[in-house]
């Protein structure tokens, strides 16, 4: 992906633009129905004029992602049918661990499909490489996927410190990052990669998604995946983790979705929906006391409304981990990514 410079105008430019723009508007006479008057088209020159958010859409678009090869840092026992090794790679300089596994079963020619497996919020003082969602990763394996799950800057061994993906496009970052590595590893074919992500990864998954077309089949379960109102607003009540989000910086310094929507737009997925080019699996327990379903319903909607095919499952009474039917679940994103990879 290319690394594209923004191009930052001086005040004093800006101030010249908007004289020559109110000269102008009243030497023609313009009016409100055909052309933008002086005010509005000051304003459009001094929002154009402004830098982007990291968080923007844009901005990770704009973001580079060299990729390279992991670096085996520990092999592990063999699982069942698949190999397993402790690896790193690096995110804005940063050493990032996580957990890789390669199918025992024959190469086909041209690497074998990889899905990028994010993990949802663990505290990171709890968290673990090995044993979080090792599981999860062994029945993709043994369905001869290559994963990889990288331990989020934070968690583990992995250098930085945390944050929180609501707030921060680092973890997306970490992913984009991890994506371009999965590229190049010589046992993936980098046309067939496919995304998988619970909960937080659900988020970051809608992110990498709108921002990327590396990703070709993406299975969001029971993600933080409602717009940005959703979240801090028409559904706050309900999310748990969410319910200080007037108290976060980015809000004190932005103020909420539905009273400053230019910021707000430039980091909201949903604006970007229409770009997505992966398949997309969305599933979700009507039960979930994490994350509400309606979060996962809106998203639904929204594709539907864009005409974008989406496969969704609702699991009446199960929880946040689809405990109840994970089975079921799990075969359906392997058949789900079957398809598609």
């Amino acid at each position: 992906m290319k690394t594209i410079k923004i191009l930052t105008i001086p005040v004093v430019a800006i101030a010249a633009v908007v004289a020559v723009i109110l000269l102008t508007s009243a030497g023609q006479g313009a009016t409100a129905t055909d052309t933008p008057t002086a005010e509005t088209s000051s304003v459009a020159a001094l929002e154009k004029a402004q830098p982007l958010s990291p968080m923007a859409i844009e901005s990770l678009r704009q973001g580079s992602y060299p990729g390279g090869n992991f670096v085996v840092e520990e092999q592990l026992a063999d699982g069942s049918g698949f190999e397993q090794y402790v690896v790193s790679y690096l995110s804005e300089g940063l050493k990032i661990y996580g957990l890789l596994t390669v199918p025992l079963s024959p190469r086909p020619e041209g690497g074998y499909p990889g899905i990028m497996f994010i993990h949802g919020y663990i505290p990171p003082s709890q968290y673990s490489t090995i044993r979080n969602y090792a599981t999860y990763q062994a029945r993709l394996a043994r369905n001869g996927f290559v994963t990889f799950k990288p331990d989020l800057r934070g968690h583990g061994n992995s250098e930085g410190e945390p944050v929180s993906a609501h707030y921060s496009e680092k973890y997306v970052v970490d992913t984009l990052n991890a994506i371009a590595y999965m590229k190049d590893y010589e046992e993936v074919n980098p046309e067939r990669i496919g995304y998988w992500g619970h909960s937080n990864g659900g988020e970051i998954g809608l992110r990498v998604i709108v921002a990327s077309s590396d990703i070709k089949a993406a299975s969001l379960w029971a993600g933080v995946v409602g717009s940005y109102v959703d979240m801090f607003e028409t559904y706050n009540d309900k999310i748990g983790f969410l319910r200080n989000a007037s108290n976060s910086e980015l809000v004190r310094t932005h103020g909420m979705p539905s009273s400053n929507p230019h910021f707000w737009d430039t980091i909201e997925p949903y604006r970007y929906l229409n770009d997505i080019t992966a398949a997309l699996e969305i599933q979700h327990g009507t039960a979930d006391k994490s994350v509400p379903v309606e979060l996962s319903r809106r998203l639904k909607e929204e594709l539907e409304r864009g005409n974008i095919p989406v496969e969704y499952y609702e699991y009446p009474g199960d929880d946040h981990n689809i405990s109840g039917n994970a089975g079921t679940a799990f075969q359906r994103s392997i058949d789900f990514y079957n398809r598609h990879l």
